[in-house]
């Protein structure tokens, strides 16, 4: 694919190393030479005795402080080196196996519990290939549980969301939803369960929890979207967002997200415009394209020709659509792309917590990740064509974002493309 001259390869690096300290002494050997003064008549006898008796007095006690010094520093040295040595392996070989045995521990009691409930239901506006895989792949890997998955877009999922809080209606045993700002309000209301069973969330595992954790909601991946094109309709291709523009393509062969999806999408227009320009903005809608409520419908008309390009496509959707034989393609700018991080949760009105932060698990891990985010934004690195990772994303502008700004904004907005 054109595209893949625009990816960067990401690499994984994963050590666990163990540390042994061992010290080792040096013995000290003191030879002492002692010079004995013999006198050589008979009238010398007094001065060789005194001679001799000094002499011996002098390397007797030479001998006994030199033995002495030798068994302190050797004593010394040895407590030393055994006190480290004892020391160090048992800390690291006790850190290391703790670690290991909590991971475990705590898998094998989330298991437990989410077999015991058997079932569960998910939200999600993650790709609907992608998120009927990842439910697969779950099923497989925990037999016994049934997943539910159920794609929505947050125009959708959040008022069903808000119904089930406020009634204390089951319904969404997990979501998965890009509005951050919906996220910390009702995180902060207490409406979410503490997802830590999760071993991958409580930072056991190989997930960033320190970096991904927020107050009970946690960062499972981003969708990237970018400009995109059928190959058929325009087999030269686009370089940029900027040929767009192309008078060629006016008339309604464009395909563009609407503001009034959600107020995630307001950030990705503003982002447009101070990437682009406004005249950019402008001129794309001068272009009359038309406007789509997701990404999902603007990737299947690339596929089957209904629109050209788009300015609002997740290449999540177009590299298997295209492995399968679908004339589209996409482009990464050298300005960048615009990603919209995606946040998991558990409501409180859950019927089946545990199986939920099972999902949640799974959904942060490498095999996961793999399945649910593809070529996207991922929370793993090494992920195979993933394009970018979440710390690489841009944070969603929760100021302009919020209700009155994003009102007024898609008012402007749509006196441009409506």
């Amino acid at each position: 694919m054109r595209s893949h001259r625009y990816l960067k390869p990401l690499s994984v690096l994963v050590g666990i190393s163990l540390v042994a300290a061992a010290c080792g002494g040096d013995d000290d050997e003191t030879s002492d030479t002692t010079a004995a003064t013999t006198a050589e008549t008979t009238a010398a006898t007094t001065a060789e005795t005194t001679a001799e008796t000094t002499a011996d007095t002098t390397a007797d006690t030479t001998e006994d402080t030199t033995a002495d010094t030798e068994d302190t520093t050797e004593d010394t040295t040895e407590d030393t080196t055994e006190d480290t040595t004892e020391d160090t392996t048992e800390d690291t070989t006790g850190d290391t196996t703790g670690d290991t045995g909590d991971y475990d521990a705590a898998m094998a009691a989330l298991v437990e519990a989410a077999t015991a409930e058997g079932e569960c239901t998910i939200y999600s506006s993650q790709a609907l290939d992608n998120l009927n895989a990842f439910a697969a792949a779950f099923q497989d890997k925990y037999p016994g549980i049934s997943v539910e998955a159920i794609r929505l877009t947050d125009g959708e999922s959040l008022p069903r969301l808000e119904t089930e809080l406020s009634t204390n209606t089951a319904g969404a045993d997990f979501a998965v939803i890009a509005s951050l700002g919906w996220a910390i309000e009702h995180a902060a209301a207490g409406d979410f369960v503490d997802p830590t069973a999760s071993p991958e969330i409580s930072g056991l595992g190989e997930y960033n929890a320190e970096q991904y954790v927020h107050e009970n909601y946690f960062e499972v991946g981003a969708a990237v979207l970018t400009f995109a094109w059928n190959t058929d309709l325009v087999p030269e291709g686009l370089t940029d967002m900027t040929d767009l523009l192309d008078p060629e393509l006016g008339g309604g062969k464009i395909g563009i997200i609407d503001t009034a999806v959600a107020p995630v999408i307001v950030d990705y227009w503003l982002w447009l415009e101070e990437s682009f320009g406004t005249d950019f903005i402008e001129g794309l809608a001068a272009q009359e394209p038309r406007i789509y409520p997701s990404a999902l419908p603007i990737g299947e008309a690339l596929i089957s020709g209904e629109i050209f390009a788009s300015a609002y496509a997740a290449p999540a959707q177009l590299v298997p659509a295209a492995a399968d034989g679908a004339p589209v393609d996409f482009g990464i700018s050298p300005k960048g792309a615009w990603g919209a991080k995606v946040f998991g949760l558990i409501p409180r009105t859950a019927d089946n917590p545990a199986c939920a932060a099972l999902l949640g698990n799974f959904m942060v891990t490498a095999e996961g990740q793999e399945l649910i985010a593809g070529v996207s934004g991922t929370v793993i690195e090494g992920v195979p064509g993933s394009l970018i990772t979440n710390d690489k994303v841009r944070d969603q502008d929760l100021e302009a974002t919020a209700p009155g700004p994003a009102a007024e904004y898609t008012a402007r907005w749509d006196e441009l493309f409506r």
